[in-house]
């Protein structure tokens, strides 16, 4: 409370004694930057993050904005760029296609649904997987923070990432962009839109991408983080009168290259500067070694139809959308060591089918009057077949069928094989409210009420496998269900309310205080999980007290309080965001690797704590320079864990610290064609822990990186930039995953990267 209430009483004074300007209407207002005003301040920025065009200034909630000249101005080209500069975020990713977001301490983990909604174009995505791709071609950036699931249901409750792309245009106009790197990188987009009648408008817009990564195995001289992807969109916009709007898109990615690419560290077991005397998540003195190839591949596809309809009084959208994703990794199991044909030498092999359908319908008030409403629904259905296939490595590469057991006489038998089917039906109601109590006095409450069904569905064969006398079925083997018997399902429910009062402080200026919920549901560990594991446990001589798996886990709810302030100042010079929190969670979800057997499983942490504050601002000073930065603080702790009371009390995992950002532009004419824009950014990110055990030697130490970047522009719509990320070369892992007291596997951060960018826009 004291950190809350001194960041708004400081925010308050300050605000109050700053001039205000004149606020700039947002009613008829796009999402972005409405232009900067004629004394040359920052733009005013027109945001969607409530369903509604309003400016940022008013919304109360705690966002950092990115609009399109401010993506092409710091290089934005994948979600890393702009969530490893926004405050209190934390951003996972791997080459093999997971990325995880982890806002103000609620984490987001592998085989759990995200905590944070990624919402494109006003479809949330289903899983975070097909959201680390390359970005292009993209009107705004929106990053909310605290809970939304009033706003946009399952999966927000950490908050939202909302994406709008760049919609079809009146005039035919375009752009190309082309890059050249490090690590023989080459990049490639472009866009073209414009009208094809008068009431029909198209855009097509493309990326291309090819890198080796800065990492080579030393035994196979592979590039591990390779990958080469191919992303399209086009999108159709139909217009035949003021109240009629019909917008489709659809959209393809393709990937190939490296699967995982991790580093793993065994007490016991030395490895190139890795001493193996305990675990060091600090110490990236590790060679790639495997002699195994990677393998990685993914394809995504998705539809969307919104449709408007302006009756006068309120406008009726449906958004109706679909999509498909296919991926597939394989590499050397842990330790990833070059052991082909030794005893325990094993392979490992994960596909991931989904197949999603979403419509959500709205009907939403006009935005000209002192109360204001939304109602509307939202239904989903979610498939998803997983599998996981060990093989016992005999040829020093990945068996050719990954979706088929193998036979003991083959040259890969196959040692352990799930298939599991996962189905996800949800529905939801969900209302807003907001209403002008005073000219300068304000309330906004919404409510979501979510209903998810989920099943599982082991089929996996029920057959003898030799190897270990027992079914290849886990269910079946563990349980003593027969293969018919092995399905499950639950339902979860929850209320997500969220209220907040904002005071004008003055045109340019806002307070405001918030509370509400957030959800996310619970699920399934492969049907027989526990018992796998209490039996591996007892065969390491390890007691079976110690296994906290269950085969299900149950919902994430969250209860969040925030208390923030938010203005523009001097002319629209300066911006300032401050806000702080405090965050219960019950039923925490947490990510837990099994590799002996080959399961992936997701446990429940019984209470997490969380508080802190983050502020953010950026201004612009004389001689063109331009200032930018924030500061996030979160304080996370296990407050309850009944699978190992012993570790009440660690700091809740996967989440850092603190985070520190602080950058600089100036725009220099050279000639009156010609404009120079130097850019340079510094982000440190503090301390990090990765599992609700806290691990001895999983913790990494505080990491400073920095990036720089500039721009060559001319009054001919071309740009040449140079830029350059971690110019310090820091070695660090991005991810620590802790297995066991003495084992982790960890992937490692991106070395030193450089380039050139070219753009042309017609």
């Amino acid at each position: 409370m004291t950190i809350r209430m001194s960041a708004l009483i400081a925010a308050t004074l300050i605000f109050t004694s700053l001039p205000g300007v004149r606020a700039d209407a947002a009613e008829s207002a796009q999402p972005g930057a409405t232009g900067a005003e004629d004394s040359g301040g920052l733009q005013e920025i027109i945001v969607t993050a409530t369903k509604r065009n309003e400016n940022l200034v008013k919304v109360p909630i705690s966002m950092n904005v990115y609009t399109d000249s401010a993506i092409v101005a710091a290089g934005i080209t994948q979600p890393v760029d702009f969530l490893a500069a926004t405050p209190n975020v934390t951003f996972i990713q791997d080459n093999a296609g997971e990325a995880y977001i982890n806002i103000r301490g609620q984490t987001s983990v592998r085989n759990s649904d995200p905590n944070v909604a990624i919402v494109i174009d006003g479809v949330t995505l289903s899983s975070t997987k097909p959201f680390n791709q390359d970005l292009f071609d993209i009107q705004q950036i929106e990053v909310l923070k605290g809970p939304q699931s009033a706003l946009y249901g399952r999966n927000a409750a950490a908050g939202a990432v909302v994406i709008t792309t760049k919609q079809p245009t009146d005039e035919w106009e375009g752009d190309v962009v082309a890059g050249r790197g490090n690590f023989n990188t080459t990049r490639a987009s472009g866009s073209v839109s414009g009208p094809l009648t008068d009431t029909l408008k198209i855009s097509i817009a493309g990326s291309f991408r090819n890198t080796d990564g800065p990492f080579t195995n030393v035994t196979t001289g592979e590039k591990v983080e390779r990958i080469e992807s191919t992303t399209g969109r086009l999108q159709l916009r139909y217009q035949p009168d003021d109240k009629l709007t019909m917008d489709f898109r659809l959209s393809g990615h393709t990937a190939t290259g490296g699967s995982t690419a991790y580093n793993a560290q065994v007490v016991g077991l030395p490895i190139g500067g890795f001493p193996g005397t305990a675990l060091d998540a600090n110490n990236t003195n590790i060679p790639f070694v495997s002699n195994v190839i990677g393998q990685g591949e993914d394809r995504f596809s998705d539809a969307l139809l919104k449709v408007d309809y302006d009756f006068g009084f309120a406008k009726l959208t449906s958004i109706t959308a679909t999509n498909f994703l296919n991926q597939y990794f394989g590499s050397d199991s842990p330790p990833y060591l070059p052991n082909t044909g030794s005893p325990g030498a094993t392979v490992q092999q994960y596909t991931y089918v989904d197949t999603n359908y979403s419509e959500e319908l709205r009907l939403t008030s006009r935005s000209d009057q002192r109360f204001r409403w939304q109602v509307g629904f939202y239904a989903l259905e979610f498939l998803r077949n997983q599998t996981s296939k060990i093989s016992v490595d005999n040829a020093g590469s990945l068996p050719a069928d990954n979706n088929h057991i193998a036979p003991p006489g083959a040259t890969d038998p196959t040692l352990s094989y799930d298939d599991a089917k996962y189905k996800t039906t949800s529905y939801a109601p969900f209302a807003s409210v907001q209403w002008d109590i005073l000219d300068q006095l304000h309330l906004n409450a919404a409510g979501r009420y979510d209903t998810e069904k989920r099943s599982i569905r082991e089929v996996a064969a029920d057959e003898i496998n030799p190897l270990t006398g027992v079914s290849y079925n886990n269910c079946v083997a563990l349980t003593g269900k027969s293969l018919g018997q092995c399905t499950t399902e639950r339902t979860f429910e929850q209320f997500e309310p969220k209220v907040s009062l904002s005071y004008d402080l003055g045109p340019n200026a806002s307070v405001y205080a918030s509370y509400g919920k957030g959800f996310k549901s619970g699920g399934f560990n492969p049907i027989g999980s526990r018992q796998a594991l209490i039996g591996a446990a007892i065969a390491a001589g390890i007691p079976a007290s110690s296994v906290y798996v269950q085969d299900n886990y149950d919902k994430e709810v969250s209860t969040a309080y925030e208390i923030g302030a938010k203005g523009r100042f001097f002319d629209h010079k300066l911006n300032i965001n401050v806000a702080a929190f405090k965050t219960d969670i019950t039923g925490a979800q947490q990510f837990e690797f099994y590799p002996s057997v080959g399961l992936q499983t997701t446990i429940s942490i019984d209470k997490v704590t969380l508080k802190g504050f983050d502020v953010d601002f950026d201004a612009q000073l004389p001689l063109g320079v331009t200032v930018f930065g924030g500061y996030g603080y979160t304080d996370g702790k296990v407050a309850s864990f009944a699978g190992n009371p012993a570790f009440d009390g660690n700091v809740a995992p996967g989440a850092f610290k603190y985070t520190i950002n602080l950058g600089a532009s100036q725009s220099s004419a050279l000639t009156n064609e010609l404009t120079l824009v130097p850019r340079v950014e510094v982000n440190r990110y503090g301390p990090i822990w990765w599992d609700v055990a806290n691990t001895p030697g999983t913790r990494r130490d505080p990491l400073t990186l920095l990036n720089a970047r500039l721009t060559l522009k001319s009054t001919k719509k071309w740009e040449l930039a140079a830029y350059g990320d971690n110019l310090t070369n820091r070695q660090y892992y991005q991810e620590v995953v802790p297995l066991l007291g003495g084992f982790s596997v960890n992937f490692r951060g991106a070395t030193r990267t450089y380039g050139m960018e070219a753009r042309y826009s017609f």
